[in-house]
């Protein structure tokens, strides 16, 4: 403090006569609303003053404080994340300590029960202060009006707003308002209602908000649990909460608590021997972060990240990507995803048992993802890496294997024979038979051939080439005639080019959009009229598994394509009231006797097709599709029932072009490796586990005309 007589020598400005203006008024304004009755006369200039205080804003929103907002898997109870940039807990005044609120009401306002929203002796003391001691301000706020401060603070940060008013900056105008809207909560609030509300809004350092978050940050217990020292701690924080932290500056804190012990004391809400003993006390934390973000939903993280997403890109939280992101940190809510953790847990265990991340020398990558058929929910998303995890040789592993480019994933990879359904299930639109008997024969195209193609006039022929288009079938496929259903079931090329040789390109391409296949960029034109090796799954931009997984739930129920869907619902975590409900975005992109058609060849695929030794024990109610592309670079199994639809893929993020044939995987090393091999043991040995819990009804016959011979 100044001393006598440097204040003697010091001149007056006119800013000190303002500031005592402006003070007076404050007081003429607190004593005539507090101490005098209503029906005294008072004078024309003291009512019109009155009359423009009472025309100030008076209404203030309680609510609802910053809150963290919180992921749950679709139980609502398995919670994978939380967000938040103020770790709070909002509880009741009961489940406080009465240490607690002792040490709060002794430190920041004593006679908070005695006096109302503003204090008329508080405010004549900071006056005088002002006046006598420019230098050194002294305010004047009631516990009360701190929580308006607080209030108004909180819900500037929530909006992206400044707050009107905030601490040590405020004005005097900005001191009549908060004056004003103390009044206003006094008469609507118990003062019960306002410490609580108080002791939950309070900022206890770094994102701690609220008693609750703090006594679990600084000792892992409740705010029920507070001892006196403890509580003392905390009260002592709020003057400047970083400055008092313990874990920060733990002299200066201490020397805080006693501050705040010896005015509990003074009041007599602790007795002499606690004080003492309090005093003594070291300050001993015991230190409990509470984690943020995707990061810490563990074998989870990437489908996290997956519906994080998709809350920020819904305007329903704000019409900028700022405005939800302030409400996924501060809005406080609950977010019911479609996640089921038990087939999570088992998708998570399949893609470690294929390469187990831990022990990765090849970097091989594996993936797998499953959604309902009915309603497009994503029910696993796995892979055999963790979130974020990358170092020198691997900077890719970080990405979602499942996903594309819009939720954290990559471009994709070619699909291989698994495109060759969509194929049949052009060719059974056609009105040919599954049965039909064809050529299988040839393993070349000359480049003079002109493949059907409708919107190209006189159909098109494949980038020139004097050798034309050349091609090979897999090891073991046959060069043969046969049926349809044959050379689709044992995945062999020369069958699916003579289809392709007199399938519609464009109507074919025209069904690929309308089942949602396209590249990991969401780009809608994967599908080349002048690339034959298109027909066999050779995209130069490659698809994702989810994609895959997505575009076969088609088939499984009877020709609807739903979106991939991860979030069931978002409600508020305090009142639980309902915000959105995300239904499923369904159409029909399939009649259902082609769909069943497909179907009808799909489950030979595990009886005695490419995919003999994958089978899951459901002979009429399970179907897949192996695939391999060129040299065994990629590998997928994608296959289903009517409740659950699996992509499985195996494969490199980083050598996308290497074979996989040689390479170890989970500690073997085979010559030659195909969709079957790996991604199919690991789609088979999933769906033995999860497809139970789904809808398992077998799959209906198609007509006759889709089981003829026609072409």
């Amino acid at each position: 403090m100044a001393s006598s007589k440097n204040l003697r020598k010091r001149h007056r400005t006119p800013g000190d006569f303002l500031q005592f203006i402006a003070l007076s008024i404050i007081a003429g304004f607190v004593t005539a609303l507090i101490l005098v009755p209503p029906t005294t006369a008072l004078s024309a200039t003291a009512s019109a003053s009155l009359n423009w205080f009472k025309g100030l804003p008076d209404t203030l929103s309680e609510g609802p404080l910053s809150e963290p907002s919180v992921i749950y898997a679709k139980d609502g109870k398995t919670e994978l994340a939380s967000y938040y940039s103020q770790n709070r807990t909002e509880i009741t005044l009961d489940d406080m300590s009465q240490h607690m609120k002792d040490a709060i009401l002794s430190s920041e306002d004593r006679k908070f029960y005695e006096h109302g929203a503003v204090s008329p002796l508080g405010i004549a003391r900071a006056v005088v202060n002002n006046i006598i001691n420019p230098g050194a301000r002294q305010g004047a706020s009631t516990l009360t009006q701190q929580y308006v401060n607080n209030l108004l603070i909180d819900a500037a940060e929530q909006s992206g707003t400044e707050a009107d008013t905030l601490g040590a900056n405020k004005d005097y105008l900005d001191k009549i308002k908060e004056i004003k809207l103390a009044i206003s909560m006094e008469q609507n609030l118990s003062k019960d209602d306002i410490l609580e509300g108080y002791l939950n809004i309070i900022n206890l350092g770094g994102s701690n908000y609220g008693v609750e978050a703090a006594a679990y940050y600084y000792w892992g217990i409740s705010a029920k649990e507070l001892d006196i020292s403890q509580s003392a701690i905390l009260a002592g924080m709020v003057v400047s909460p970083n400055i008092y932290r313990p874990d920060v500056n733990p002299e200066l804190s201490r020397e805080r608590r006693d501050i705040v012990l010896g005015t509990m004391f003074r009041d007599g809400k602790i007795t002499e021997e606690e004080y003492s003993s309090a005093l003594n006390e070291d300050i001993e934390l015991d230190i409990h972060n509470t984690p943020m973000g995707c990061s810490t939903a563990g074998d989870s993280a990437h489908f996290c990240y997956y519906a994080v997403t998709d809350f920020l890109n819904d305007e329903t939280f704000g019409a900028t990507e700022d405005d939800r992101a302030n409400s996924l940190y501060r809005g406080g809510y609950k977010i019911i995803t479609t996640l089921d953790p038990d087939a999570q847990a088992e998708a998570k265990k399949q893609v470690e048992a294929t390469q187990p991340s831990s022990n990765n020398v090849d970097d091989v990558n594996s993936s797998l993802v499953s959604v309902e058929p009915s309603n497009g929910n994503i029910v696993a998303m796995a892979q055999n890496s963790a979130y974020g995890e990358q170092d020198e040789t691997n900077q890719s592993s970080y990405y979602n294997f499942n996903a594309g480019t819009s939720h954290g994933g990559t471009a994709g990879y070619q699909p291989g024979s698994t495109f060759k359904p969509v194929l049949l299930a052009q060719w059974i639109k056609d009105g040919k038979g599954v049965n039909a008997y064809i050529d299988g024969t040839s393993l070349s195209y000359p480049q003079s051939f002109r493949w059907p193609a409708s919107c190209v006039e006189g159909g098109f022929t494949q980038t020139p080439d004097t050798d034309g288009y050349k091609f090979q079938n897999a090891e073991g496929g046959a060069q043969t005639w046969g049926t349809v259903a044959y050379g689709i079931k044992n995945s062999i090329n020369s069958y699916t080019m003579k289809m392709a040789s007199v399938t519609d390109a464009c109507a074919l391409n025209d069904l690929r959009s309308a089942m949602h296949i396209t590249d990991g960029a969401g780009n809608d034109e994967p599908y080349g009229l002048n690339q034959p090796s298109a027909y066999i799954g050779g995209w130069r931009n490659g698809t994702t598994p989810l994609i895959m997984a997505s575009a076969y739930a088609v088939f499984a129920s009877g020709g609807m394509y739903c979106e991939p869907k991860s979030l069931n619902k978002v409600e508020s975590s305090k009142t639980g009231e309902e915000i959105k409900t995300y239904e499923a975005s369904c159409e029909r992109v399939l009649e259902e006797n082609v769909a069943n058609g497909v179907n009808y060849v799909l489950k030979q695929v595990l009886v005695d097709g490419s995919g003999y030794q994958r089978g899951i024990g459901l002979t009429d109610a399970s179907a897949a599709k192996t695939g391999t592309t060129d040299n065994s670079t990629q590998t997928w199994t994608v296959g289903y029932t009517r409740g659950l639809s699996t992509a499985s893929w195996v494969g490199s993020m980083n050598w996308g072009s290497r074979s996989l044939n040689g390479l170890s995987i989970n500690g073997k090393s085979l010559d030659y490796v195909d969709g079957a091999t790996y991604a199919g043991l690991q789609w088979q040995r999933y769906m033995q586990a999860e497809s139970k819990n789904y809808n398992t009804d077998r799959f209906e016959n198609p007509s006759g005309s889709v089981l003829g011979t026609s072409q």
